[in-house]
C-alpha cells in the first residue's frame, strides 16, 4: 500500500496531544527517522488540508511556541488509512 511517507504517522502522533516539530522528527518508519525536510513538507501539506492545526502558545520567557494537533478531519484520515490497511492485510 502506498501512502505518502509520514502522513498517517504524524497524524496519529498528534491525535491525543500536541506535538512539536522535533517530536515529528523522532518518528521512525521502516528503521529510518523522518528528516527535517520531510517533516517540514508534511506539516505544510497537512495544515493546508486542515488535517493538522497549529497551537501557538507563549513560553515563560515570552518566546512563541508552536505545536501541532490533529483535527477531526485528520482523525478521519487516520481511521480510513487503518481501514484500508486492515482490508489489504485480511486477504
Amino acid at each position: 500500500m502506498v501512502l505518502i511517507r509520514g502522513v498517517v504517522e504524524m497524524l496519529q502522533s498528534a491525535s491525543n496531544q500536541t506535538r512539536s516539530f522535533i517530536d515529528f522528527t523522532k518518528i521512525v518508519i521502516k528503521g529510518k527517522r523522518l528528516s527535517s525536510a520531510t517533516v517540514s513538507k508534511r506539516l505544510g501539506e497537512l495544515i493546508a488540508t486542515d488535517a493538522l492545526e497549529e497551537v501557538i502558545t507563549t513560553s515563560k520567557t515570552g518566546r512563541r511556541v508552536i505545536a501541532y494537533r490533529t483535527t477531526e478531519k485528520g482523525k478521519k484520515i487516520v481511521y480510513l488509512a487503518e481501514q484500508l490497511r486492515n482490508a489489504l492485510h485480511s486477504n
